[in-house]
């Protein structure tokens, strides 16, 4: 991808806007300045501390105090009566003019006057008193200036505080002193002053810090005022991993939540995020917010993100009502700030991907023809290969050695992403633009491709009216020469390497053509119409021409008006467009067998696959946000209306009979099959919502929500109300505590809620009817009509009712805890339960089932600094239990009341969902007197050999009475840790993500010694049993499915515990000296991804769920694919270098 030049700008261009921005923001603040000192104020309070008094101050201006608690004692008691008196008299009559004031666009800085001491005795006027003078800048990381920054000399009661641009000067009193720099929000930092007169300080964020601005529903709130369970992420640890996908930027930081990528295909990296574990028996991904509007997080340029913020509990969520009963994620992207001068920045990593881990299989083809051999022999059949063939396979060595090798390859991945940001007096904007350049590490042409750009802008025309408008456009471009594009549709080099007739024979023939052994010499079905076929053509994009162009867009405005004050009314409008295009075309390549013959693969007839999906959504909500003082405390009012509508459309389009490869397109293929399909469908959704909450004191909390919600996916139910009420109490403002030298900030806080789901399909109450339904009349065939599903009129909301309640504690030496406890019981659930087959359906859904979860969760972190060095050190676990509570409430329980699904999993009261279903195991039968002395296994039909299974219910007989929950795919126990560093310019940043003990059940080809025949040994059953080795760690094998009792009873021997612990990203990263540069900043660092794991899980990857309980990877019917270790895509090791510059 060549990059192409954008535009010029000059240096004498740069030069005049420079000097234009500098006199328009002199003139700017000497006005703001001059209005501070007359603008009058009216105030009387009464024995109060001076903080509070500053909030008085505030909510009746237009002005923000910023200050330092070391330069003046604000929790001192005062008591003013004033009338109309300027601003700046009653300043210093609060502070008994011992402070200064410095006002910059509405913000006031306050700083200490600088204080000339005088030794008794000495005459000043006569001695010359020599200072030494220190000047410098305080930053933070990313080099933004910290305007009202303290500095003091330590051990004296000399200070000052950095200007607007984060400058400073101080004299000191000694020659050699100690300097500490502060700032609202950020580490302190002490440094030594040497020879050197100018000192820059760039000081760490702090991890613990309350007055952080949190986003949540509708608004912000500061982060000591929550009384919900909320968790933030900010920029930095997202920019402190080179991420292709942002949803990846939750993993390991957060309590509560877990992601799970499941897939390392370019494009495809099936990111899933769970809040607290499985809530529910549909869908139970969170809800996404991107800047207001509901959108696709992993097409959100991870560079462009601000903040994250999860939602966790009812109370935090219940403003989106039916929306948020799984969570929220709520995206805000970057934006610029008012007069900030324009910042360009540009990043760009180069890396380097291959694949993380790939099935442990035995590629040697006399081994594998042995091995089937003994499959079949083991239960009585012949043999499958001959000892001609398997001589024959001992001496070959112009087979396909090791399919892998040539399959799978080292691929690069290479981000670009520049931005500008800035903003005037009454505007700001950021417009950015990100390039993904991704090569697949599947060999054979594979790619993907994604532009991002980005428009945030915001304006003031009038002192009352805010508008703004966010632009979001997005372009992914797929390209595979396999089969498909997504992973879980059975497609990709690792399932097309593991079939068996790869290893049989050569590549090619003696005529350089795909070379394909017999169905009779491959032992198994291969060949035309079996998919099997020479695989190399995957390696060299033979086969496929497939292309997937995914264009999103997203765009919404605002205007904010303000009639009075306090009061904000705003209205935003926003749609939003996903269309999929995606295209298929099968080539004809011949594969010739041994004697001469050919077919044609991976098809016997060329064709070609057209679709288009759009998804269209319109969203308008207006909000009015009012804010008033009563007494001594605060009360903030939300109400809003919204409405949304959502539009879905798609076409199918087919012809085959293509002449040639080279002319791929639709109408090159022949009229007489074509076939031309589709469909349209759409849901809409009205909402009132309100939220109110009451400060008082700054220290007691109370927040009431309230929601009802109207959708057009019932028929007869079709409003919700979903209300919630949280409060919290921060005991480190009551006088017993905030005098401690131990503790900082404590607040406990409690919530309780209810909120709602509708996430079924459109039209599930009505009776659906199917126009494909053709009949013959007369011997003709005719076009028919005939109804397809049974319908429901009665369904309704689905409910969840949560309660949380948490403590959050931080201490004077940098530590901080969050810890909740939390109970979610969900009824009404929906779900497509089966039904009478007398009905002539399968299934219908209803509100089926009710669901508990309940658990805890845990966050800890650390901040401190030891010189230079600066730490910060964050870790976090969750448990989480899920059990059914009831299911199908038409029946009273028992064995009738059970579902089991296709995969062979379990719902049922009084179980995990989707459970594992079968026996525990006790080892193998070593022999036969072992067999003997065991319970009775006859009706099992167990031997010697096979896996003995436990007699649960002590009646000395194995029957299905004896069956039990015997594991879950869903991880109960979460947990990571982040290290964050700095010392001078060097930083360094790790995350781990592990779970505990979590189950796998293996029911396919790579954990089944010969399910089907068609996929070469996995080295696992190297150590099998027979009668010359009875101490096996694996039964005796067998051929197909259900082809022994070890496997068609199943049991917990094939369940494995993927649990995990894992480095997800390390980075190390070095900033280069600004003096040294031309430009503002430059970072450069060393990215690695998936760099380490440890687990006892064999075979594949830990992190991907393929296991039997799956079925969130599916669609509905598909289940029974869950488990197929072969058929997902490897996930990735990534290593990438980077540089970020600003200039």
């Amino acid at each position: 991808m060549k990059n192409k030049p954008i535009g010029y700008y000059s240096y004498n261009s740069f030069k005049m806007t420079m000097r234009l921005s500098v006199l328009l923001f002199l003139t700017f603040n000497l006005t703001v300045a001059n209005s501070f000192s007359q603008e009058k104020l009216t105030l009387k309070v009464q024995n109060v501390n001076i903080s509070q008094i500053l909030d008085e101050i505030e909510a009746k201006t237009d002005y923000m105090f910023i200050y330092q608690l070391n330069v003046y004692d604000f929790n001192k008691l005062a008591s003013i009566d004033v009338k109309n008196e300027p601003i700046k008299e009653v300043l210093d009559m609060i502070f008994e003019n011992q402070l200064e004031y410095e006002v910059i666009d509405k913000k006031v800085l306050l700083k200490a006057k600088e204080k000339i001491l005088a030794e008794e005795n000495i005459i000043l006027e006569e001695i010359e008193i020599q200072k030494r003078s220190i000047s410098g800048n305080v930053s933070d990381l990313d080099g933004n200036p910290l305007p009202g920054a303290s500095i003091l000399e330590v051990g004296t009661g000399n200070g000052t505080s950095t200007d607007f641009d984060g400058n400073y000067t101080i004299e000191l009193e000694n020659e050699t002193a100690d300097l500490q720099f502060s700032f609202i929000g950020f580490g302190d930092q002490t440094i030594t002053v040497g020879s050197t007169d100018v000192v820059n300080v760039s000081l760490l964020a702090d991890a613990s810090s309350l007055d952080e601005i949190v986003v949540t529903g509708y608004g912000t709130q500061l982060l000591r005022n929550i009384t919900g369970s909320v968790a933030t992420i900010d920029s930095e640890v997202i920019e402190n991993r080179s991420l292709t996908s942002a949803g990846a930027a939750l993993s390991g930081t957060t309590a509560g939540v877990f992601v799970s990528q499941n897939s390392g295909e370019a494009g495809q990296d099936e990111i899933s995020i769970r809040i607290r574990g499985v809530g529910t028996l549909n869908n139970a991904a969170p809800l996404i917010i991107i800047d207001g509007i509901e959108g696709d997080i992993n097409l959100v340029n991870p560079n462009d993100i601000e903040s994250i913020s999860i939602l966790k509990d009812a109370a935090s969520g219940a403003i989106y009502g039916s929306r948020a009963a799984n969570g929220v994620v709520v995206v805000k992207t970057k934006r610029g700030q008012r007069n900030q001068e324009a910042v360009f920045a540009y990043e760009a990593t180069f890396g380097i991907s291959e694949a993380l881990t790939m099935p442990d299989l035995n590629f040697d083809p006399a081994y594998n023809m042995e091995f089937k051999n003994l499959a079949k022999t083991n239960f009585g059949g012949a043999p499958v290969f001959t000892s001609e063939q398997i001589a024959l396979a001992r001496s070959q060595n112009t087979w396909w050695e090791n399919p892998y090798e040539d399959l799978v390859q080292s691929a690069p991945v290479n981000v670009h992403n520049l931005s500008v940001t800035g903003g005037g007096e009454n505007i700001n904007y950021r417009v950015a633009a990100g390039i993904v350049d991704q090569e697949s590490v599947a060999s054979g042409g594979n790619f993907y491709d994604r532009l991002n750009f980005r428009i945030n802008l915001d304006a003031s025309p009038t002192e009352k009216i805010d508008i703004g408008t966010t632009i979001s456009i997005s372009r992914g471009d797929q390209k595979s020469t396999y089969g498909g594009f997504n992973s879980s549709n059975l497609q990709g080099p690792q399932a097309v390497g593991a079939q068996i007739q790869n290893i049989f024979g050569p590549i090619y023939n003696s005529e350089g053509n795909y070379a394909m052994v017999t169905p009779a010499f491959a032992g198994v079905g291969v060949g035309p119409g079996t998919g099997k076929n020479n695989n190399y053509g995957y390696v060299t994009g033979d086969y496929y021409d497939n292309q997937q162009i995914i264009n999103n867009s997203l765009m919404n405005a605002y205007v904010a008006y303000s009639p009075i004050e306090n009061l904000k009314i705003k209205g935003t409008a926003a749609i939003r467009n996903r269309s999929t295009n995606s295209s298929t075309f099968n080539k004809l390549v011949k594969n010739f067998f041994p004697d001469g013959s050919f077919f044609y693969a991976p098809n016997n007839i060329r064709q070609r696959t057209n679709r288009n999906e759009e998804f269209f959504t319109e969203t308008y909500f207006v909000t009015a946000d009012y804010n008033v003082e009563i007494g001594d405390g605060k009360l903030d009012a939300l109400v809003g209306y919204s409405q949304e509508e959502n539009k879905l459309t798609n076409i199918r389009a087919f012809r085959d009979g293509h002449l040639t490869d080279g002319v791929q397109v639709l109408n090159a293929g022949l009229a007489g099959n074509q076939q031309a399909d589709g469909g349209e469908t759409g849901f809409s959704v009205q909402s009132f919502f309100a939220r109110v909450g009451y400060n008082y004191k700054g220290k007691y909390l109370l927040e009431a929500n309230i929601r009802r919600d109207g959708s057009s996916r019932f028929l007869n139910e079709k409003w919700g109300t979903f209300p919630s009420f949280s409060a919290g109490w921060i005991l480190s403002e009551e006088n017993f505590l905030s005098s401690s030298n131990t503790i900082d900030y404590l607040k406990i806080r409690g919530s309780w809620g209810e909120l709602g789901n509708a996430n079924i399909s459109n039209f599930a109450f009505a009776k659906s009817l199917s126009l494909n339904e053709a009949y013959s009349f007369g011997g003709v065939i005719a076009p028919g009509v005939g109804q397809s599903s049974l319908g429901n009129e009665n369904l309704s909301w689905e409910k969840s009712t949560s309660t949380n309640f948490g403590l959050n504690l931080v201490l004077n030496n940098g530590l901080g805890i969050d810890f909740d406890i939390f109970n979610k019981e969900t009824t009404d659930i929906l779900y497509n339960l089966p039904v009478n087959v007398l009905t002539g359906f399968t299934s219908q859904f209803s509100n089926a089932a009710s669901l508990e979860t309940k658990g805890w969760e845990l966050a800890v972190n650390y901040t401190k600094e030891f010189g230079k060095f600066k730490l910060q050190v964050g870790a976090n676990v969750s448990k989480a239990d899920n059990l059914v509570t009831d299911l199908n409430p038409r029946l009273d329980g028992g064995e009738t009341d059970r579902v089991f699904l296709s995969n062979g999993a379990i719902l049922g009261e009084g179980y995990r969902p989707g459970a594992f279903w079968g026996w525990q195991s006790d080892g193998i039968f070593n022999d036969a007197s072992e067999l003997a002395s065991a319970p009775d296994h006859s009706i099992v039909g167990s031997d010697v050999g096979d896996v003995k299974f436990v007699d649960l219910d002590g009646d000395n007989v194995i029957t299905l009475d004896d069956r039990t929950d015997i594991g879950v795919d869903v991880p109960e126990i979460t947990y990571g840790f982040n290290i964050f560093a700095n010392y001078g310019d060097f930083d360094i940043a790790a995350i781990f993500q592990g779970i505990g003990s979590t189950s796998y059940q293996g029911t396919f080809e790579l954990f089944k010694p010969d399910a089907s025949g068609g996929y070469a040994t996995a080295n696992l059953w190297a150590d099998n049993w027979t009668t010359s080795n009875p101490d096996a760690t694996m039964p005796r094998v067998w051929s197909g499915q259900g082809g022994s009792p070890s496997d068609l009873y199943p049991s917990d021997f094939f369940i494995w515990d993927r649990a995990y612990l894992r480095l997800k990203n390390l980075q190390i990263g070095y900033t280069i000296d600004a003096e040294l540069l031309p430009f503002e900043s430059l970072r450069i660092f060393f990215n690695g991804t998936n760099l380490w794991t440890s687990t006892d899980f064999p075979m594949i990857d830990p992190e991907i769920r393929t296991g039997v309980g799956a079925n969130d990877l599916y669609g509905a019917g598909q289940e029974a694919q869950a488990g197929r270790a072969p058929y997902m895509f490897p996930q990735l090791r990534i290593l990438s270098f980077g540089v970020q510059a600003k200039f």
